[in-house]
């Protein structure tokens, strides 16, 4: 059992709140149990139950581990925003994958009339990470407009994109294993336009293929992400 702890005191850690009562009431933890706690920020603690109380869990750190369940690679999602719910299943699944970072962007065929809720991401990734065994929660950004992304891009952020009217060049023939800090963008339902691959291309990114088939922007996603993170040799398969 995980549990996410972001201000813990090491020196009298305790379960409070929401993370309290699921453990004393709905799990049913009891003295004497071991559970892991993580601050969210890379740091993992191994702790017994120390004493049950009606407002608190009280805890005794056994052990404490960095970047526990943590990849060598620093890779950021930008994702021009969809809608909420698969926005959600974007966000939980890469957090699982293990990206550092997601980034909503508006791009030309985003949907302008919705808006995304960034504190339920947020908890989406928190629960996330407490499943997958992951200590540091990705960051999740304001959203930003397409410019900004280009900006970013034309300025040394390592960038590659799937765009649907490729016909040539892998991912795994794109990326640079050297480096250790790599960014995907994924573009909406309705894809990237010529004009904005055009933008990404010659502020210094790299367009890939992902096959034949028209993906959803979530599959995408997660598809992209998962043969960065092979390629990258964090997957032994």
């Amino acid at each position: 059992m995980r549990f996410y702890l972001p201000q813990i005191n090491e020196n009298s850690p305790e379960l409070l709140g929401d993370a309290h009562t699921h453990a004393a009431y709905s799990l049913r933890i009891r003295v004497g149990d071991y559970i892991k706690v993580f601050d969210g920020k890379g740091t993992e603690y191994s702790c017994a139950v120390k004493d049950i109380k009606k407002d608190r869990t009280i805890l005794e750190i056994l052990d404490i581990t960095k970047n526990a369940g943590e990849t060598d690679v620093d890779i950021s999602l930008y994702l021009s925003v969809i809608k909420q719910d698969k926005f959600e299943v974007a966000t939980q699944k890469a957090t699982e994958l293990g990206v550092k970072r997601i980034v909503p962007v508006y791009s030309s065929y985003t949907q302008r009339g919705g808006s995304l809720n960034l504190e339920r991401l947020n908890k989406i990734a928190v629960s996330a990470c407490e499943q997958c065994g992951r200590s540091l929660v990705p960051i999740i950004e304001q959203c930003i407009e397409f410019d900004k992304l280009v900006d970013r891009t034309a300025d040394g952020m390592y960038l590659i994109f799937p765009w649907e009217r490729e016909m040539h060049g892998s991912i795994g023939d794109a990326i640079d294993k050297k480096r250790r800090q790599i960014s995907v963008f994924i573009g909406p339902e309705g894809g990237i336009t010529e004009h904005e691959k055009k933008r990404l291309v010659e502020a210094g990114a790299k367009s890939v293929t992902l096959g034949r088939r028209i993906l959803r922007a979530e599959t995408a996603a997660i598809t992209a992400l998962s043969v960065i993170f092979y390629e990258m040799g964090e997957w032994n398969l």
